[in-house]
């Protein structure tokens, strides 16, 4: 385990263009940017469009098998790192600044589970998928006036594409999109800027309906009252803290959000029957 006091943020390189930024990775030119790949965030999508090679990665304590003809999605602020990739691999990957995704869209990535992030494409799709992404590569990197507005509006027609074949696979799988799904998706927007440490009622208000009603649509689409989602979102968060990092429980209590760091131990304990402490320890004997 890397001692570390604090999950690296990392921001978009400066050769992104207006929030964007598309790499031919090959293995054998990149291994030494693959190898240092290891736990981080990111502030924007990811998106790997996977030609050769086989893989895996850790995505927020969770393993994702790296697939050619596969698209790899990864979403701001998951904590990930490289496992291990073959030496023949070989991906279109595509950084983009978050404003620049559709909101239908974020909303069907952000509802994509991380066992799901990874999307095996028929030789069909990935023909289509990999046609796109090689001529956004090339406008990307070409010497135009008008570079920005191309490569944004490339982009947005394969975000699209891409988008639309998670929602398939979401649907397959018995996603419905109807009111109740919408709501909890904004839902979901409104706690990732505000705070896991609000009430039911705060959100409620927020989406100008009752919050029985807000428990309700939150219940039917992911199994959980808004309470508990708050409660495993808050949880994810200092799972993530105290797994990748050496930063002390008062801390990341206070980081959370916490004025009292007592008060999260115990809250801590009566969500998953562990102290924080022995949460850690448990992975580093």
């Amino acid at each position: 385990m890397p001692s570390l006091t604090k999950i690296p943020i990392h921001q978009q390189q400066i050769t992104a263009i207006g929030g964007v930024e598309v790499i031919h990775m090959i293995y054998h030119q990149d291994e030494q940017t693959i190898n240092k790949l290891t736990e981080h965030r990111d502030e924007y999508y990811s998106l790997a469009i996977g030609i050769k090679g086989t893989g895996s990665l850790t995505c927020d304590m969770e393993s994702i098998s790296i697939r050619p003809k596969s698209i790899l999605l990864m979403k701001p602020y998951q904590v990930h790192s490289i496992e291990i990739i073959s030496k023949d691999a070989e991906a279109y990957f595509i950084s983009i600044a978050p404003f620049l995704v559709p909101e239908f869209c974020r909303n069907i990535f952000e509802n994509t589970a991380i066992s799901d992030q990874s999307l095996r494409l028929s030789s069909i799709e990935i023909k289509g998928i990999l046609q796109m992404a090689e001529v956004l590569h090339q406008a990307f990197n070409a010497d135009n006036a008008y570079k920005t507005q191309i490569t944004n509006h490339l982009l947005n027609a394969l975000i699209i594409h891409i988008a639309s074949l998670f929602l398939a696979s979401q649907q397959k799988q018995g996603h419905k999109r109807n009111q109740a799904f919408i709501i909890t998706q904004k839902f979901k927007e409104l706690v990732s800027v505000h705070s896991f440490l609000h009430t039911a009622s705060f959100f409620a208000d927020k989406l100008h309906i009752t919050t029985s009603h807000l428990n309700d649509c939150v219940k039917a689409t992911i199994g959980l009252s808004v309470t508990q989602f708050l409660q495993q979102a808050m949880l994810l968060e200092a799972k993530r803290s105290l797994y990748y990092t050496n930063a002390d429980v008062k801390k990341i209590s206070f980081d959370l959000g916490f004025e009292d760091h007592t008060y999260f131990s115990r809250l801590f304990k009566k969500l998953t029957h562990e102290t924080p402490l022995a949460f850690r320890n448990k992975f580093r004997e």
